[in-house]
């Protein structure tokens, strides 16, 4: 039988809040983020768009999307910063990726997150509190 490796060292302790503080010269101001509902990171973005991007020539397509376009209104600065963020991954990581592309990535990732257990009459008419 083979042995077992038990590992007896003594693990290190936490790092306080004050230690972070005075390393970073920081100043804590008592907001709490919940991380499970989060804006979606540049990274999960990058990595939704890699697992999900499917080049037939041309630009790439989102896998599971529909061939239909549906017109959503954007405020111009909304706009802009979503071709930022193309222009991003464009240059750094090489992902030939469209403006629409990113915001029907981010669509997704809000509404997946979205709560709306106990509210099952209301989607029918439309009506989802959020």
């Amino acid at each position: 039988m083979a042995k077992i490796i038990k590992d007896i060292s003594k693990t290190q302790g936490k790092v306080s809040d004050k230690v972070i503080e005075q390393g970073l010269g920081a100043k804590k101001i008592g907001i709490k983020i919940d991380t499970r509902k989060a804006p979606i990171s540049l990274f999960q973005l990058r990595q939704f768009l890699i697992e999900r991007l499917i080049s037939s020539g041309g630009r790439p397509k989102l896998k599971g999307t529909t061939k239909k376009r549906n017109k959503i209104p954007l405020l111009e600065d909304d706009w802009n910063k979503l071709k930022s963020i193309a222009d991003y991954y464009k240059k750094k990581d090489g992902i030939n990726v469209s403006p629409g592309q990113i915001a029907s990535a981010i669509v997704h990732s809000f509404i997946a997150n979205m709560d709306t257990r106990g509210r099952e009459d209301e989607s029918s008419t439309g009506n989802i509190q959020i």
